[in-house]
C-alpha cells in the first residue's frame, strides 16, 4: 500500500488539482491519496469561499481518498508555520510516503537543496535576514536579499524564491527536515494560470484566485447603488435579466474550469447563495475593532506593535475589509499578513501548536476502508471521526482539546454567517456530518 499526502485549501477545488490527484495515482503508481485541507477559514485571512465540507466533497467526488482538517490557527498562518502543520498532520498518521505538491519550476532536487540552506540557517545567513528586516524589508525580500549577500548561488536561489508555489514548495521541504519525517516529498511542475493569476484563461488550468475573482466581480453591487449592500450583495438576490445572465456566465465557467465531479457542488452553493467572500465578515470586524487596544492587539499571531497602532489610528475609516487591509498596506509589511493579523484578532488566534495532536476527518471513500484501517494502526495520533466523541478521546490532552475547540469555533462562527446570509437554519458543527462518497 503506498499512500501519498497533498497539502491544500482547495479554494476553490478546480481542475488543476483534479489533475494533480491523477498525476500521482496513473503517473506514480500511489494507491491512496489524502488530503491534508484548511478548514473555514484560509492562509490569506480569509474565510473559505464554500464551507470545507463542499470542498472535500469535491476533492473526495474528483479522487482523492481522504480529506483531514488542519487546525484554524495552521490553516491560516504563515507558508511556514502552514507547511509545518501539514507535514506533522500526514506524518503522524504513520503511512504517508510521499508529500506531492506542485511548483512553478518542477525540481524537487533544487528545492530540497535551497530547503536545506533555510532549514540550517547559517550565522551569516541569520544576521543579514535581521540586518534587512531592521531595515524595513517584508520578510519574502529580506529573506532574498540575505541570501544574495551570503551564498555565491544567490541568483538561482531567488528565481526559485520569485515564485509562490516554490515559496511553498521549499516550506514543504524545510518541514520534511526540520521534522526528521521519512515522508518524501516530489514536485510536479504546475500547469496553466500563475497562483496570483486573477484572470480566467481558455485551455489552461485556472488560478483559484481567478476563480474567486470572477465570483466577486458578479457579487458587487450596481454602480450608482447607494444602499449598504456592498458587502452582501448577490448577483441572484432578486429575479433580474443581470442575475440570470450573471449566474449562466459563471455556470459556463465552471463547466470549464471545474472538473465534472464538482460542478454541481459548485452551482448548488453558487444558486443558493452558500458561500462567503471576505467582506461579508465586516459587522464582525467593526465591533472587534472597537473594543481592542494595542496592548490586545498584540497578543494576536502575525501581530506587531507597528501594525496594532495602524490599526487602532486608522479603525475609524473602516469601510469593507479589503479596503482596510488596502489601507493598513505599507512597503514594510504584505497585505497578506494584514490579513492574517486582522483575521486572527477575530478569531483570538495567539499561537500556533508545536505538533499536531490528532487528525479530524472531514470524509473519506468507501472503497478506502483499508487506508483507515492502517491509520489506525499505524498513526502516533488519534484519528477523530466523531466530534461528539473527541473529548473521551483526548481527554488526557487538554491542549489537543482547546485546539479543537478553537476550530470548532471558528466553523461555528462560518457556519452562523451562512445561515444568517440564507436565512437557513444553524447547523452546530458537533451535529454536522462527514462526507462519505
Amino acid at each position: 500500500m503506498k499512500t501519498a499526502g497533498i497539502i491544500a485549501e482547495y479554494n476553490p477545488f478546480h481542475t488543476g488539482h483534479e489533475y494533480q490527484i491523477n498525476y500521482i495515482k496513473e503517473k506514480l503508481r500511489i494507491d491512496y491519496v489524502v488530503i491534508a485541507m484548511s478548514g473555514d477559514f484560509v492562509q490569506r485571512g480569509t474565510p473559505a469561499l464554500f464551507s470545507k465540507y463542499v470542498r472535500a466533497e469535491m476533492a473526495l467526488q474528483s479522487g482523492a481518498d481522504l480529506v483531514l482538517e488542519l487546525p484554524v490557527s495552521i490553516s491560516s498562518a504563515s507558508a511556514e508555520l502552514f507547511a509545518r502543520g501539514g507535514v506533522q498532520l500526514l506524518d503522524g498518521l504513520g503511512v504517508t510516503d510521499i508529500l506531492c505538491f506542485g511548483s512553478e519550476c518542477g525540481d524537487t532536487d533544487a528545492l530540497m537543496e535551497l530547503a536545506k540552506i533555510l532549514a540550517e540557517e547559517p550565522e551569516a545567513f541569520q544576521d543579514a535576514l535581521r540586518r534587512n528586516l531592521k531595515d524595513g524589508m517584508t520578510f519574502p525580500k529580506a529573506r532574498s536579499m540575505a541570501l544574495s549577500a551570503v551564498f555565491p548561488e544567490s541568483e538561482k536561489y531567488q528565481q526559485l524564491l520569485s515564485s509562490p508555489n516554490n515559496i511553498l514548495g521549499i516550506e514543504y521541504c524545510k518541514a520534511i527536515l526540520r521534522e526528521n519525517s521519512s515522508i518524501s516529498p516530489v514536485s510536479i511542475k504546475r500547469e496553466g494560470n500563475d497562483y496570483h493569476e486573477n484572470t480566467l484563461s481558455e485551455n489552461h488550468f485556472p488560478s483559484a484566485s481567478a476563480i474567486r475573482n470572477a465570483i466577486l466581480d458578479f457579487n458587487a453591487p450596481s454602480i450608482g447603488d447607494s444602499s449598504d449592500t456592498k458587502h452582501s450583495h448577490c448577483f441572484l438576490s432578486e429575479s433580474s435579466e443581470t442575475s440570470i445572465q450573471n449566474f449562466a456566465f459563471l455556470a459556463d465557467m465552471a463547466k470549464k474550469f471545474l472538473p465534472a465531479n464538482s460542478l454541481e457542488l459548485f452551482l448548488q452553493a453558487i444558486s443558493g447563495n452558500r458561500f462567503l467572500l471576505e467582506n461579508d465578515l465586516d459587522t464582525l470586524y467593526r465591533y472587534c475593532l472597537l473594543q481592542e487596544t494595542e496592548e490586545s492587539l498584540c497578543t494576536y499571531l502575525d501581530m506587531s506593535h507597528a501594525l496594532a497602532r495602524r490599526i487602532l489610528s486608522c479603525r475609524d475609516q473602516y469601510e469593507t475589509f479589503s479596503q482596510f487591509a488596502s489601507l493598513l498596506k505599507t512597503k514594510e509589511i504584505t497585505r497578506t499578513r494584514i490579513q492574517r493579523a486582522l483575521l486572527h484578532m477575530l478569531l483570538h488566534i495567539q499561537s500556533v501548536p508545536a505538533q499536531i495532536p490528532y487528525a479530524r476527518v472531514l470524509g473519506f471513500r468507501k472503497n478506502s476502508s483499508a487506508l483507515l484501517g492502517k491509520i489506525k494502526k499505524c498513526g502516533s495520533i488519534p484519528l477523530l471521526t466523531k466530534l461528539p466523541d473527541a473529548s473521551a478521546v483526548l481527554e488526557n490532552a487538554p491542549q489537543a482539546m482547546d485546539l479543537l475547540n478553537k476550530t470548532t469555533f471558528a466553523s461555528n462562527l462560518y457556519e452562523s454567517i451562512l445561515a444568517q446570509k440564507n436565512s437557513a437554519s444553524y447547523v452546530h458543527e458537533y451535529r454536522q456530518q462527514i462526507i462519505i462518497v
